[in-house]
């Protein structure tokens, strides 16, 4: 990778790792404060994937967007600075002393990121070329999986402390990590076409990556049907802890962190295997592996046992995460990087709704048990890769 880009490429990583280190602490405790305040699992369920309603939405919206406005400071960074502010009010969540303060507070906390996350990624397809993206991809995921594992091991010893320090200590790695990537990336007019792009609508824009273009949706349901089981499991993984295995809420975060770990010693691998053996087949690969390993947490009885499903299991998460964006640009092509990117947040988003909504009902309709988690997830995991195998990429 020319030195150039290495600038970039690591502020780009420090604003993931602040993005990351929000959702796994909100994932962990966020579910268990809504039970104790005395919500259903369906409710709860419910509760958990707003956010990702706000995501269907508002990302393809702030992508399209800073695809066609530039100001003084740039196309995207705007967009990434009103983001990082709203979304700092996630300090707010555990101080709210009522249930309807503490919804005020996940509503702006999802609205926040949400209107980040698209301009922030799209800057992997600004400023990569094609055939650096899946190692860059690697490269700033594994700040995010550092993110995610120093506050997720951080909130697990400071939950002890002090129930709000967990919100506090994340809250702060995204302040810093916005502020890095802000300052680290310099975004170029030149480098890119200076024309006007058309106000195209969100079916517009779909039907001109679907229409003639059968790889276009399928790796769209291909995504969505990998990150609905990834979010089944992810969403429900504190509460089958907790109530299945006995784990206390100290506990939690650490099984993340050993996930995201593994997560994190996979990604570049992973980048690097995709240049030479092509990303859709790291892709499936990935999957393959995680729909088996997803299959086997039905035989899971202890937290140890968990604990050791959970390391395999973000190594075989990684090749998913770090190609499947870079493969969309492949397929989809053209300038509107913005877009696509939205485009990708549209299709986890609504498996983000979908997934953890499923396990939800599942969950109530068996009387709470929670072992449904892991057949649903194999299940979706196992789809996916079936779709992705029919996606034709020219490029590899």
């Amino acid at each position: 990778m020319p030195r150039r880009l290495i600038r970039p490429l690591l502020a780009l990583g420090f604003g993931l790792f602040g993005l990351a280190a929000v959702s796994p602490v909100y994932n962990t405790y966020v579910a268990i404060l809504l039970h104790n305040a005395g919500l259903s699992a369906s409710l709860v369920a419910f509760v958990m994937t707003w956010d990702n309603w706000l995501n269907i939405v508002i990302p393809w919206w702030a992508g399209r967007e800073s695809d066609r406005r530039w100001t003084r400071i740039g196309r995207r960074k705007p967009w990434i600075l009103v983001g990082a502010i709203l979304a700092l009010t996630f300090v707010l969540i555990p101080l709210a002393g009522t249930l309807p303060a503490m919804l005020l507070a996940l509503f702006f906390t999802s609205l926040g990121l949400a209107i980040a996350r698209a301009p922030g990624l799209a800057l992997l397809g600004d400023l990569f070329p094609a055939r650096s993206r899946s190692v860059a991809s690697g490269v700033i995921n594994v700040f995010g999986g550092l993110g995610a594992v120093l506050a997720l091991f951080g909130s697990g010893f400071l939950f002890d402390v002090g129930p709000a320090l967990p919100f506090f200590f994340a809250g702060a790695l995204l302040f810093i990590g916005s502020a890095v990537l802000l300052w680290g990336v310099q975004e170029r007019r030149e480098s890119h076409a200076d024309a006007v792009l058309p106000d195209d609508g969100f079916w517009m824009q779909l039907r001109a990556l679907v229409q003639g273009n059968r790889s276009g949706w399928l790796l769209l349901l291909a995504i969505f049907f990998s990150f609905s089981g990834f979010n089944a499991a992810e969403t429900w993984l504190s509460s089958y802890a907790h109530f299945s295995l006995g784990a206390t809420e100290a506990q939690l975060p650490l099984f993340m962190a050993i996930f995201a770990g593994a997560l994190l010693l996979a990604a570049i691998p992973s980048g690097m295997l995709a240049s030479r053996w092509g990303r859709k087949r790291m892709a499936i690969a990935g999957m393959v592996a995680l729909a088996a390993l997803l299959a086997a947490g039905l035989f899971v009885r202890s937290p140890l046992a968990l604990a050791l499903l959970l390391a395999p299991a973000g190594a075989a998460w990684a090749p998913i995460l770090v190609n499947t964006l870079p493969l969309l640009y492949d397929v989809g092509g053209g300038q509107k990087m913005g877009a696509l990117t939205g485009l990708y947040y549209v299709s986890a988003s609504l498996a983000a709704v979908l997934g953890p909504q499923v396990v939800g009902w599942a969950v109530d309709a068996s009387g709470g048990s929670y072992q449904a988690v892991w057949a649903i997830a194999a299940v979706f995991m196992a789809v996916g890769a079936v779709v992705l195998a029919q996606v034709q990429v020219e490029t590899e």
